[in-house]
């Protein structure tokens, strides 16, 4: 039997990550530079961006960083392209980027939906149509989607988020069935809710004091265990992501606290 080293999972990989600037993106980022990752991060601010990079350099000086629009199918093949240019093909890609605006159905404008459906579906689609053939050549590879809770289960006014994940989990249950003969896994990470920066960012916009105290109260009681970290999540994706995974594909993996098995 061959022997793995766990020491340092992603020794020798090139990983790309779709987006980094900030939140569960950085945090994987990060993680896959110390575990031995060349990683390629994009983001859409490059101010942010560019302090990320600095900080995985510092872990794998040959990262680099990209800066792209995911809501941008021509900025998504245009950063691939470069990537290619440098690499003659990548190990692992992490398709992280998810926005969400949440309102019941008929309150949702065209132009809206379909934003969230580029973004939050498409681009992943994007990235993976540009990096599949490289793999297949080399017969080997990985991606793993960073989905959500709520492509399983969800709560009202979560309509488009919920079906664009939704989305992520089917093609890849899909995908892992046409490229499992070249030796490429897909899965996908579904965290529940993460104090992220993104949700700190929500749990601003509450004043101090009640009614901040009872949203805060809410959060915490929404699953058996306290509200996750962005390390939580990274954790999970480096796992995906690596041997430690070597027979697992087309599975959607629930980080999520355990809210999944509660009833509500």
């Amino acid at each position: 039997m061959e022997k793995r080293n766990f020491n340092r999972l992603l020794e020798g990989k090139k990983a790309v990550i779709t987006t980094g600037a900030r939140g569960i993106g950085r945090e994987t980022a990060i993680l896959f530079a110390q575990q031995g990752a060349q990683v390629y991060v994009g983001g859409r601010n490059e101010k942010t961006l560019s302090e990320t990079v600095k900080e995985i350099q510092k872990l794998s000086p040959d990262s680099r960083g990209f800066v792209a629009d995911l809501s941008e199918k021509e900025e998504i093949e245009s950063a691939c392209r470069e990537i290619l240019k440098n690499e003659r093909s990548i190990d692992i890609l992490v398709n992280t980027v998810g926005i969400n605006e949440q309102h019941p159905l008929h309150r949702y404008s065209d132009r809206l939906m379909e934003k969230m459906i580029r973004t939050n579906y498409l681009s992943g689609i994007y990235f993976s149509r540009a990096f599949l053939p490289s793999m297949m050549e080399k017969k080997a590879g990985n991606i793993v989607n960073i989905s959500s809770i709520h492509g399983t289960m969800t709560m009202p006014g979560f309509d488009i988020y919920a079906g664009t994940k939704g989305a992520v989990n089917a093609t890849a249950r899909a995908m892992a069935l046409d490229y499992a003969p070249y030796g490429i896994r897909v899965n996908n990470v579904s965290p529940g809710l993460i104090l992220s920066d993104v949700m700190m960012d929500e749990i601003h916009t509450y004043p101090e004091g009640e009614k901040r105290d009872v949203f805060l109260d809410m959060l915490v009681k929404m699953q058996p265990l306290p509200p996750g970290r962005m390390e939580d999540i990274a954790y999970a994706v480096l796992y995906l992501a690596s041997d430690l995974s070597a027979y697992v594909t087309g599975q959607t993996l629930l980080v999520d606290g355990g809210a999944s098995i509660k009833a509500h």
